[in-house]
């Protein structure tokens, strides 16, 4: 399932930059709930004054739970309950790992 990544960085003396790895929005595209909702985030933000940021690399927190499932990243470095955790938290199931009790599923 893909997800949208929005991250809100505070500058200091009143600046907010976001970034965001959803696709920058066009006239006439289709959307998922989740792009609409992520659009309108992003346009209250920009009309906000915060600068808005659309970048394809997704949030180094976000890249850095992909590189643990990776077989060329750290996916043979890692226990499966780092991975099945990381999937967790990219809103995919659990596949090696039983769920815990108090999970995040």
């Amino acid at each position: 399932m893909p997800s949208i990544t929005i991250t809100l960085i505070d500058r200091g003396q009143g600046k907010v930059s976001v970034h965001t790895d959803a696709v920058r929005p066009h006239i006439g595209a289709s959307v998922t709930q989740a792009q609409g909702l992520a659009m309108e985030l992003l346009g209250t933000s920009y009309k906000r004054g915060a600068e808005v940021i659309y970048s394809t690399d997704p949030a180094p927190a976000v890249a850095l739970l992909r590189e643990l499932l990776s077989p060329e990243g750290f996916g043979f470095a890692v226990t499966a309950e780092v991975r099945d955790r990381a999937r967790e938290v990219l809103g995919m199931p659990r596949v090696e790992t039983l769920m815990r009790r108090g999970s995040v599923r």
